[in-house]
């Protein structure tokens, strides 16, 4: 201590003090930004939600009678399925 003022004595460095100090800044704020990651997170996936409606499909080839999807029409009147495809 110099007045009050730490210092490095006289003819050597405080690199290492002053890097130590840096350290343990880092080492604070990213504790603290880890944790509010985990809150974080931890919201998000609280809330969330199942939703177990039935699947209503891509067409519906009762009522409305809509061309299925994975027909192709040839053009000489025959079709060809697709779902091999998938």
């Amino acid at each position: 201590w110099n007045k009050g003022k730490a210092e490095a004595q006289r003819g050597y460095n405080d690199d290492l003090v002053i890097s130590m100090g840096i350290g343990m800044y880092i080492r604070d704020t990213a504790l603290r930004y880890r944790q509010r990651g985990i809150d974080i997170t931890k919201n998000a996936l609280g809330n969330m939600q199942v939703n177990r409606t039935a699947y209503q499909g891509g067409y519906n080839a009762g009522s409305n009678q809509i061309k299925n999807p994975y027909e192709i029409d040839l053009g000489d009147g025959n079709s060809e399925n697709i779902n091999w495809l998938l």
